[in-house]
């Protein structure tokens, strides 16, 4: 597997901001911001730009889990998410089965 990384969140100006999400190459998920810019007195102080990064990481055998949570949390209580879970699938490229049975 190959990783893949994209922003999805910018915030440019005096106080900037960088949110990342990573799919790493061993099956890890992670969720990461960049800060950059005035943050309280900081570690160089008052008047200085400080550089400030955190994430959340999420082991491969956790994936599922967080996977189950999500969907669960996104199409809860909606009586079309079979057919929008498969949209959505087909329009992001997430390899899925649909089925049926009269």
């Amino acid at each position: 597997m190959t990783g893949r990384a994209i922003e999805i969140a910018r915030q440019e100006g005096a106080q900037f901001r960088s949110v990342r999400l990573y799919l790493e190459e061993g099956g890890d998920v992670k969720m990461e911001t960049q800060d950059i810019g005035p943050h309280g007195t900081g570690i160089l102080g008052p008047d200085e730009d400080n550089e400030y990064e955190f994430w959340v990481r999420i082991a491969p055998a956790a994936v599922p889990k967080l996977a189950f949570e999500l969907l669960r949390e996104k199409f809860a209580g909606q009586l079309g998410a079979v057919n929008a879970f498969r949209d959505w699938c087909k329009a992001r490229g997430v390899e899925h089965e649909f089925g049926s049975w009269v």
